[in-house]
C-alpha cells in the first residue's frame, strides 16, 4: 500500500467533504468543503481502541463544525470503519523513513561537514576531512554522496530545480579537487576579506564602513553556524540609492544566500527548515511592512540566536514542527521597521543609510549577462562564481578549525553583535592581518557609536532625567503620576491638546500616550500599585542605575544623593506615607527602593497645581515656566537635566563642537523624512544624521 490512501467518498457527501485520506501510522485526513469554511481535521485511529479513537475524531468535528447534522457525521464514521483493515494493514507495515532536502548538515556541529554541490548538474553531499588533506597532501578521498541515511530519515542534496539560492556548481570532480587544493594553499580568512572587499568596492559606492560591514557579512555568513549569535544588518534609503545593489552584491557572494522581496513566512520557513540551523544567508528586500506580520516577527526575534527555534503545525500530519530560524539577515527597506514594535529587532540590527552613488560596474547586469553586455561581464560574473566556489571549499577545509574566545571588553547586546566577527578575524600573524584586523575593529566601533546614539535620543532616555527628578522629589512629598504627566510635557517639546488628555504630541517622538506610557516606565524600573484613588509607583534604585548606563544617562551622582543622609527632611505628609508603608511587601526590600506615586485621577483635576507647586511658578497659559523666579525647584531639574544630556553627549563620536557642526550641515531633503550632510555623501533619518560620522568634517572640508 502506497504511503497515503485515499478514501472512496459517497456522492451524495462530495458537497460536504472534498477528502479522505489514510496516511501513514493510522492517520485520517479529512478535508472538508467551501460549505465548511475548507476545515482540515486531522486524527489518529488505534486500531487497538477504535471506540475512543472515534469519540476523538466527533470532538473534533463537532468543534470544528458545530452545525454538521448526525446523519452526516455518521456517513463519516461509516467511511473511516468500512476502511479499518487499510489501517491494520498500515500498522504491519514497515515504517517508511522520511526524506528530507537540505543544504548543509553537521549533526549540530558535532560531525563531519556535508555540503550540498552540483557536479556536471548532478546533485551530491561532499565532506572534507581539512587535516588530512594538509597532512598527506592527498584530497582525491574526499567524500562524495548522493544521500546521508539516519534511523528515521534520509537526507538529500537540493537538484538545480530545488535550489532557491544560487548553487555552488563544478564541472567535475577535478574541478573540484582542484579548487580544493588552490584554496588550501593560498588562502586564509584574511586574503579572502581584501578579495571580496575588491570585488564589493567594484559594484557598491558607499562610506567605507558600509562597504567593509558588508565584506564581513559575506565572509562571516560562510561561518555563521559556528557561533552562537549573529548580528543582522539594515539597509535603508530612497528608491535609487543602491540599497537594493547591496543584496544583489550579497546574494552572489554570500553563504547560500536567499534573496526574496515581500518575503512571506511560509516561504521563510520552508527554506529554514526543521533539521539544522544556519542552512542559509537571508535577504529581506522591500521588507518596510515586516513588523505587520507575526510570524514574520517571530522569525527575526528567535533568529539571532543559535538554539532557539519556533513551533508550527504541520497540516498534512497534525504534528508540531520545529523550524531553525538562526542565521545572518539582510533586511533593506525604504524605512526601518516600526521602533514600537520591532525595537527588540532593530536594537539587533547595524542600520545603514545609503545614498545614490556611481558604482564602477552594475551587479544586476553582471549577474544577468548578455550578448549586449560584452565579454567584460562574462568575465566579472566568473570571477564572482569562481570566488563563491573558493569561499566554500575555504569552508568545508575550514569549518572544525578551534576557534580562540576573546574579551572584547564590551558586554550584553554589543558583544553578541561583534564578538563572533572579532573572533573569526582573530587569529592575526602578519603585520598586514594585523592592519585589517584594525580596519574590522574600526568598522564596529564606528557601527556601535552610531547604533548607540540613535538609542541616545530614544524617549526612554529623555525619560529617564525626569523620573531621577521626581524620584528625588519623592523624598519630600507624594508624587503622583499628575505630576509626571506635567512634567513629561514641560520638558519634552510637543503640544497638548485638552480635548484629547491622554495624548502629547511630541517634536521627536510621535504621540505618546497616557495608558502606553506606564510600560514604559516598568521597563526603566518602576513598578505599579493601585492605592485607593491613587497608583503608587515603586521606584527601584539599581534598576534604574541599569538603565541608565544602557542610555548614556549620567545619573549616579544625583541617585547617591538619594541614599545620603544629607537628603532633605521629609514633609509631614512623607513621613505619614512611608509610615503606612511599613507593613506592606515594599517594606522588605533594601532601602535603596524609592517611593514614587502615580494617579489615576481624572485630567480636570491632574491640571490642578498641587500644595508643592506655587501658582506664581505658572505662565499665562497655565503651563510650569522655569524662566519664572520663584520656581526654584523646577528650574532645579532643568539645570539638572541639561547637565545629563551634556555629560551623556561626551560618549558620543565627535566632541561637542563637532557636534554643534554636524547638525548645523545636515537638511532636509524635501518633504521626506530624509536628512542629509553638506560635507559628506551620508543620508538617513534625522536622529541618525545628527551623530553620523562626517567624513567631510574629518578631512576638514
Amino acid at each position: 500500500m502506497s504511503a497515503q490512501k485515499e478514501l472512496a467518498i459517497p456522492e451524495e457527501m462530495k458537497y460536504l467533504i472534498s477528502s479522505i485520506s489514510l496516511i501513514a501510522n493510522g492517520i485520517i485526513r479529512i478535508q472538508f468543503s467551501k460549505k465548511c469554511n475548507n476545515v482540515l481535521i486531522v486524527s489518529e485511529i488505534n486500531v487497538k481502541n477504535i471506540p475512543a479513537s472515534m469519540d476523538k475524531l466527533e470532538d473534533k468535528i463537532r468543534d470544528k463544525i458545530p452545525a454538521i447534522l448526525n446523519s452526516e457525521y455518521y456517513v463519516i464514521e461509516k467511511i473511516i470503519l468500512d476502511n479499518i483493515n487499510l489501517i491494520e494493514e498500515q500498522k504491519d507495515q514497515k515504517v517508511i523513513k522520511k526524506e528530507i532536502t537540505i543544504n548543509k548538515y553537521s549533526q549540530n556541529r558535532e560531525g563531519d561537514l556535508f555540503e550540498s554541490i552540483l557536479i556536471e548538474n548532478e546533485s551530491y553531499f561532499v565532506n572534507v576531512d581539512g587535516d588530512a588533506a594538509a597532512k598527506n597532501n592527498d584530497y582525491e578521498n574526499i567524500k562524495i554522496t548522493s544521500s546521508i541515511e539516519e534511523n528515521t530519515r534520509i537526507l538529500n542534496p537540493p537538484s538545480l530545480e530545488e535550489c532557491p539560492h544560487i548553487p555552488y556548481s563544478f564541472l567535475s570532480n577535478n574541478a573540484l579537487i582542484r579548487t580544493l587544493k588552490q584554496t588550501k594553499e593560498n588562502e586564509t580568512v584574511f586574503s579572502l576579506y581584501k578579495k571580496a572587499k575588491a570585488i564589493v568596492s567594484r559594484y557598491i559606492d558607499q562610506d567605507d564602513y558600509i562597504i567593509n560591514l558588508t565584506t564581513i557579512d559575506i565572509i562571516f555568513s560562510y561561518f555563521q553556524d559556528r557561533f552562537n549569535t549573529t548580528h543582522y544588518t539594515g539597509v535603508f534609503g530612497d528608491n535609487g540609492s543602491g540599497k537594493s545593489s547591496i543584496g544583489d552584491v550579497m546574494e552572489a557572494l554570500a553563504y547560500r544566500a536567499l534573496n526574496t522581496t515581500d518575503p512571506t513566512p511560509p516561504n521563510i520557513f520552508r527554506s529554514l527548515g526543521t533539521v539544522e540551523a544556519g542552512q542559509i544567508t537571508l535577504i529581506l528586500d522591500e521588507a518596510e511592512k515586516i513588523d505587520q506580520s507575526q510570524e514574520m516577527m517571530s522569525i527575526l526575534k528567535t533568529g539571532y540566536d543559535f538554539r532557539k527555534k519556533v513551533s508550527r503545525i504541520n497540516q498534512f500530519t497534525g504534528k508540531p514542527e520545529r523550524f531553525c530560524t538562526y542565521c545572518l539577515k539582510l533586511i533593506i527597506g525604504e524605512k526601518p521597521p516600526g521602533q514600537y514594535k520591532a525595537k527588540g529587532i532593530m536594537d539587533r540590527t547595524f542600520s545603514l543609510s545609503v545614498f545614490n552613488g556611481d558604482p564602477k560596474n552594475d551587479i544586476k547586469e553582471v549577474l544577468n549577462p548578455t550578448d549586449t553586455g560584452g565579454e567584460e561581464n562574462k568575465t566579472l560574473l566568473k570571477e564572482i562564481t569562481d570566488f563563491r566556489n573558493t569561499l566554500l571549499a575555504y569552508r568545508l577545509l575550514h569549518f572544525k578549525d578551534r576557534i580562540k574566545n576573546i574579551d572584547i571588553g564590551i558586554k550584553g547586546r554589543n558583544k553578541e553583535l561583534i564578538k563572533p566577527c572579532l573572533q573569526l578575524f582573530f587569529n592575526t600573524i602578519t603585520e598586514e592581518d594585523k592592519k585589517t584586523y584594525k580596519e574590522i575593529e574600526d568598522t564596529f566601533e564606528i557601527l556601535l557609536k552610531t547604533k548607540n546614539s540613535k538609542r541616545d535620543f530614544s524617549l526612554e532616555a529623555a525619560l529617564l532625567p525626569i523620573i531621577v527628578d521626581l524620584m528625588y522629589e519623592s523624598k519630600k512629598r507624594t508624587i503622583t503620576f499628575a505630576d509626571f504627566w506635567y512634567e513629561l510635557r514641560v520638558k519634552i517639546k510637543g503640544y497638548f491638546d485638552e480635548r484629547r488628555p491622554s495624548e502629547y504630541h511630541t517634536e521627536e517622538f510621535g504621540i505618546i500616550y497616557r495608558n502606553s506610557i506606564s510600560n514604559i516606565l516598568q521597563k526603566l524600573g518602576v513598578e505599579s500599585k493601585h492605592r485607593g484613588r491613587f497608583t503608587e509607583l515603586i521606584f527601584k534604585k539599581k534598576e534604574i542605575l541599569k538603565n541608565a548606563l544602557q542610555y548614556n544617562c549620567s545619573i549616579q551622582t544625583k541617585l547617591d544623593d538619594i541614599d545620603s543622609d544629607e537628603t532633605c527632611e521629609h514633609s509631614e505628609h512623607s513621613e505619614r506615607i512611608e509610615s503606612s508603608l511599613e507593613t506592606t511587601e515594599e517594606n522588605k526590600h533594601k532601602i535603596d527602593d524609592v517611593t514614587f506615586k502615580e494617579s489615576n485621577e481624572k485630567v480636570g483635576e491632574e491640571s490642578k497645581i498641587d500644595d508643592y507647586h506655587n501658582k506664581n511658578d505658572v505662565n499665562s497659559n497655565g503651563i510650569l515656566d522655569p524662566s519664572i523666579k520663584n520656581n526654584s525647584w523646577i528650574s532645579q531639574g532643568y539645570s539638572q537635566f541639561s547637565q545629563y544630556s551634556q555629560a551623556s553627549s561626551q560618549g558620543y563620536a565627535f566632541d561637542r563642537k563637532k557636534q554643534e557642526e554636524i547638525q548645523e550641515n545636515i537638511y532636509r531633503v524635501g518633504r521626506t523624512d530624509t536628512w542629509a550632510c553638506r560635507c559628506c555623501k551620508n543620508r538617513g533619518d534625522k536622529w541618525y544624521m545628527r551623530q553620523h560620522p562626517c567624513s567631510g568634517l574629518k578631512k576638514g572640508s
